[in-house]
């Protein structure tokens, strides 16, 4: 059986044209992977003009990541790169301070599990659905926009029970897409000769950052002062457990600023990569309508007309292989960058201080040595001895090791959530547009956005 192989940047092939795509696209590290990183174990390569050495073996790849993961921190340039958006956070920090904020985090999200998240992201979801309802003619729909709301309703219903307004999910969306086009030019420079055209990026990625900051803060900071006058009741939300969350060391709270700063982290996990891998999902399913119309059985079989139920979404079994299938093809990170504390050895090659270290998702997923036809759409797969062992070892959408993701399960949960009731609603058909380019940059996101066609299931 044949599935359909999504389009993405075609490998370099030859050292000119890996030349002319650094000039004139350097942006997306995409383009810039030669045919042999799809297939190498280990090798040093340029990205974005700048030597790194990039992992892809198995056995590396857990060494750096689980079994020696504090000699090998993100890099310096994670950090400066997100700063102006997430400040000194559990995302860009390091050592004491990024143990001291997992601390902190992870009970706190633990403490709103899906049992009680699960009511507020079904009425962002069932909202979702309604305004779907007016594009549902045939019009060619940029479902990256409406994933976009979704995904930032759900983290915003959950963390700070509040419902996103229209305006404030246009806002972030043209805030995130500034952000994500500005901020590599305005980093690279330290990096590099500072000969880079992008000037004012600094600038811009700065301003942007602090919009999205803004807005969160105008929800966070009168929490805080309710909570420190004794008038806020028990946790019911994320920030809720924030704000009751203790050093153990030290005893202290969290001030507005580092409530930002979190917050602002789980902003960007829960809703941006959510985001970009929904709309891809819905993407691929118009490229098979076979396993669309296998997951519409599914739906019916399971949930039926009625609203959904949590425990209903475990049982929606090809729904979460289609997820777990977007997300090999299109990991929300598709580079995990880390910098060697001490000399070490990878794959019995010396590591010196100091250098830059690249964990791939993208390169790992789609490579040739672990997974049988890597570039096709095939949800199935996972079913299969072959695909389950390259599970095992060579699939890492939210990291691994001290730093996976603490919200994957949630992330999971809301996508299964989305793709039901969208599917059940409405039939996702291609539109007449350019295959959506991916690009890396913060996260896995398409260059022109991602355009379905949405009709009514009658």
């Amino acid at each position: 059986m044949s599935h359909p192989c999504p389009h993405y940047p075609a490998p370099v092939r030859h050292p000119w044209t890996r030349w002319w795509r650094w000039l004139t696209q350097r942006s997306n590290l995409l383009s810039q992977l030669t045919e042999g990183s799809y297939r190498m174990l280990m090798g040093r390569r340029r990205v974005a003009g700048h030597a790194v050495r990039i992992v892809n073996d198995p056995a590396a790849v857990r060494q750096v990541l689980v079994d020696e993961a504090p000699s090998y921190p993100k890099h310096r340039f994670m950090h400066d790169l997100l700063e102006p958006l997430l400040g000194v956070s559990i995302f860009t920090s390091n050592g004491e301070t990024w143990a001291r904020q997992r601390r902190l985090l992870e009970p706190a999200f633990e403490r709103t599990r899906m049992t009680h998240a699960f009511a507020p992201m079904s009425e962002a979801v069932q909202a979702l659905v309604q305004r779907l309802a007016p594009l549902a003619d045939g019009r060619p729909v940029n479902i990256e926009h409406e994933t976009t709301h979704v995904t930032a309703d759900v983290i915003l219903r959950t963390i700070l029970s509040l419902p996103l307004e229209r305006g404030d999910s246009q806002a972030i969306f043209e805030a995130f897409a500034h952000y994500q086009r500005e901020a590599p030019d305005a980093t690279m420079p330290r990096y590099r000769r500072a000969w880079w055209p992008r000037l004012g990026s600094a600038a811009r990625a700065q301003q942007a950052g602090q919009d999205i900051r803004a807005l969160l803060r105008r929800h966070i900071a009168p929490r805080h002062a309710a909570f420190h006058a004794g008038q806020a009741g028990p946790a019911q939300d994320i920030l809720g457990a924030l704000l009751e969350a203790r050093d153990a060391e030290t005893g202290a709270a969290m001030g507005v600023e580092e409530l930002v700063n979190e917050i602002a982290v789980l902003f960007l996990a829960g809703h941006e990569t959510s985001a970009s891998a929904l709309a891809w999902a819905l993407y691929l399913l118009t490229l098979d309508p076979d396993v669309q119309q296998r997951a519409v059985d599914e739906i019916q079989r399971v949930i039926g007309d009625g609203p959904p139920k949590l425990e209903q979404l475990r049982e929606l079994d090809l729904l979460r292989r289609i997820f777990r299938e977007t997300m090999r093809l299109y990991p929300p990170l598709g580079f995990l960058v880390r910098e060697a504390a001490a000399p070490g050895c990878l794959r019995d090659v010396p590591t010196e201080p100091g250098e830059t270290v690249i964990v791939s998702p993208w390169l790992i997923h789609r490579h040739q040595r672990f997974w049988e036809r890597p570039d096709e759409f095939d949800p199935d797969r996972f079913l299969a001895p072959a695909g389950r062992q390259a599970m095992a070892q060579a699939y890492l959408p939210f990291s691994m090791g001290p730093r996976v993701c603490v919200g994957a399960n949630f992330a999971m949960q809301e996508a299964v959530l989305v793709l039901a009731l969208v599917l059940r609603a409405y039939r996702v058909l291609p539109a007449d547009k350019a295959p959506p380019e991916p690009i890396a940059r913060l996260s896995l996101r398409s260059q022109h956005g991602v355009w379905v066609r949405l009709e009514r299931r009658t």
